[in-house]
């Protein structure tokens, strides 16, 4: 889906006369028995055109339709031939601006829908239905694209109560499509209860002035959901080992996303912009880059930074660029637990130096069942404070609940920047998978690969009860037959590779107590377990007992061997608060 990051869009108003309820119906066209010489072709097919006109500054103007679809006249759609590649025949629909419109001149923005449109029924619920398409941007330059932006939607308005407030919304940004190769586009809806008899969209809109051009192509249309499964979260894997770092749709084609909120110097919100197919390479949010990797990071990776192409970093105001996936949670996802998993570090070079810029890896939720896109559940880590010359791993954990069914989940990073100032970090072996036996706790960092070839994880079981005096803990993938012994503290600081370990110790900042009396050996499994006496935690200035509303940050030290000898490492590390 293609929706919002942290505020909602202005939706489109369509004014639509009710229909009577009916179940959705699979529609698909390709055109090629379309009469491209009769007014009527693109109407006779079901398409229909709405209009809506603001001032150049955005303020709505007035809108009409809904008429039926124009084929030829100059205004909103027709059918085209020309330009097909093989799979698309001879005519597809070409979908561009009202140009028989004065408004054009007068510099007003004309928004022109070309659409079709049914009512969902009762049978919907449960289903998602898909609209496929290809497209490709008209090779026709008259007055150049101007500030044109094209979408295809598919959308629900409510019609019940005559608002036609926008219900549910994907949409697929078309503005940069290639003029020379078709591409393909999908789009989906959820049909969730709430949606019966309700208005289902779905087709293509443009924004243009001045007559600037607009015309995208459109064809191989197909709306089809019957038998289709409800959403569901997907697992995710990136290395951007195989992504072509030359190409500038490298990301978007794997579906990353860019979104923009920009604030004055107070805070104060003043506009967004987005969704778009995250770039790779340029002024703003994202790129492949090489040169810095580890060894288990290999060449590529991705840096996230601020929207350079943005001004308003040169007057002061705050950019926050987000660069993210999505996906739609599903009501069999309830009570999961997914887990985002990443590889970080800051990028060296300076330009400008940080100033203010913070950033943050992310997973939330988003609502979207009712329009306001309004914060579920956020879980961030701050990586603002990254090391220039180590890398370093760690991970976030959503425990989805009921009530996020049909919402968006989105995981990825962001920044907070100004006045030019540095913002760029490094991710890598982005991973987002359930996870089968999450523990209690909060990851702090995970551990760097080992002899293993993975990192060590440490798992919080038992009871979180201070008095229950019952917490166990368990490590995996350790190398076999190691010695190691657990480590606490109230800190969370990273202290990088202390003592030439291959590790990081992720809970410094506080005193730091070693269970060294209580060594392990991890034996032919690689794992260890331990029980601790919560009465009894080891500190440099003697043993203290934890108690109820105490907070303890936990990791294993180990020994280690890597290509040249004998060394260390640690496990991920957990923080646990005690009830």
């Amino acid at each position: 889906m293609k929706l919002p990051l942290l505020t909602a869009a202005a939706s489109t108003l369509f004014c639509l006369a009710p229909n009577a309820a009916a179940d959705l119906t699979t529609y698909n066209q390709d055109f090629e028995a379309a009469d491209i010489m009769s007014p009527t072709a693109l109407s006779d097919v079901g398409f229909v055109v709405f209009a809506n006109v603001f001032d150049s500054m955005g303020g709505y103007l007035y809108g009409y339709g809904t008429f039926p679809a124009p084929n030829g006249s100059g205004a909103f759609s027709d059918v085209a031939s020309g330009s097909a590649g093989a799979a698309q025949g001879t005519q597809y629909i070409n979908a561009f601006s009202d140009y028989n419109n004065g408004d054009h001149a007068n510099g007003n923005v004309i928004e022109a829908n070309v659409f079709q449109e049914q009512v969902i029924g009762a049978g919907d619920v449960g289903n998602t239905w898909t609209l496929d398409f290809d497209y490709l941007k008209s090779p026709n330059v008259i007055n150049g694209d101007g500030n044109t932006q094209t979408i295809a939607f598919i959308k629900v308005l409510k019609q019940s109560d005559g608002t036609f407030a926008t219900l549910a919304l994907d949409t697929l940004d078309t503005t940069n499509a290639s003029t020379s190769t078709w591409a393909s586009g999908s789009l989906s809806v959820f049909i969730d209860p709430s949606l019966a008899g309700e208005l289902l969209q779905f087709g293509f809109a443009s924004t243009a002035t001045n007559y600037d051009d607009s015309g995208r192509y459109y064809d191989n249309i197909s709306f089809d959901g019957p038998g289709g499964q409800p959403p569901t979260l997907t697992a995710y894997a990136q290395d951007f080992e195989s992504l072509d770092m030359m190409s500038p749709t490298a990301l978007g084609a794997d579906n990353w996303d860019i979104f923009a909120n920009v604030f004055d110097s107070g805070g104060g919100y003043l506009y967004g912009y987005g969704v778009f197919d995250a770039p790779n390479g340029g002024a703003g949010f994202s790129a492949i880059a090489t040169g810095d990797g580890g060894p288990f990071q290999m060449a590529q990776y991705l840096n996230a930074y601020s929207d350079y192409g943005n001004m308003d970093h040169g007057i002061g105001n705050v950019i926050n660029a987000n660069v993210f996936q999505e996906q739609t949670v599903g009501a069999a996802n309830a009570g999961e637990t997914w887990r985002f998993s990443f590889d970080y570090r800051k990028n060296a070079t300076v330009t400008n130096g940080d100033g203010a810029t913070t950033t943050q890896a992310f997973i939330k939720v988003i609502k979207v069942s009712d329009g306001s896109f309004a914060t579920l559940f956020l879980n961030e880590f701050d990586s603002t404070s990254a090391s220039t010359n180590a890398w370093a791993s760690t991970a976030l954990d959503i425990l989805i609940d009921p009530t996020y069914a049909g919402e968006v989940l989105q995981f990825g990073f962001s920044s907070f920047a100004t006045n030019y100032d540095d913002s760029g970090r490094y991710y890598d072996n982005v991973d987002f998978n359930v996870v089968a036996n999450p523990g209690f706790g909060e990851i702090i960092c995970l551990g760097n690969p080992g002899s293993t070839g993975v990192g060590s994880f440490l798992t919080v079981g038992g009871s979180t009860t201070a008095s229950d005096n019952n917490l166990i803990l368990t490590v995996d993938s350790l190398t076999p037959n190691s010695l190691g012994y657990f480590i606490h503290s109230t800190g969370s600081n990273v202290v990088y590779n202390p003592g030439g370990s291959a590790g990081h110790v992720c809970i410094g900042g506080g005193a730091l107590g070693r269970f060294n009396g209580n060594v392990l050996n991890s034996g032919a499994a690689g794992t260890v377990t331990f029980n601790p006496d919560l009465t009894s935690f080891p500190l440099p200035g003697g043993a203290i007992a934890v108690v109820a509303g105490d907070t303890r940050n936990f990791q294993y030290w180990t020994r280690d061997i890597s290509m040249s000898g004998p060394t260390s490492n640690f496990s991920s590390a957990v923080s646990v608060m005690f009830n």
